[in-house]
């Protein structure tokens, strides 16, 4: 990232970098092809959903590899695959619980 006098800036912490630099010696967060495999799209995608789900959008919105249409497009998927998930979640539940005989019954039976 640069600045309006040219100089390069972490992505992450925005201090001055030289070029030749892989990662910024202030943060420690890597530059150019040396950002973190969760940062880059397919990890992103890998992140979210194996693990983080809705939590995956703060790799959206920190990682330096996707501009802001990018982001904008990655977010409306995020929750669109969320919502997804939550409308397929729901409708197993309603369908196990209407498989399932009353359990309040289950108390008031003959012995």
């Amino acid at each position: 990232m640069n600045n309006a006098a040219g100089v390069l800036l972490c992505w992450s912490c925005k201090k001055a970098l030289d070029p030749q630099d892989r990662y910024c010696r202030f943060c420690g967060m890597g530059q150019g092809e040396h950002v973190a495999w969760y940062y880059r799209p397919w990890g992103i995608a890998l992140a979210t959903l194996f693990g983080l789900g809705p939590f995956g959008l703060i790799l959206v919105w920190r990682s330096p590899k996707l501009g802001t249409k990018a982001r904008w497009a990655w977010t409306a998927a995020v929750v669109l695959a969320g919502a997804f998930i939550l409308h397929g979640c729901y409708t197993t539940w309603l369908m196990i619980r209407s498989l399932m005989p009353d359990l309040t019954q289950l108390g008031q039976l003959p012995y």
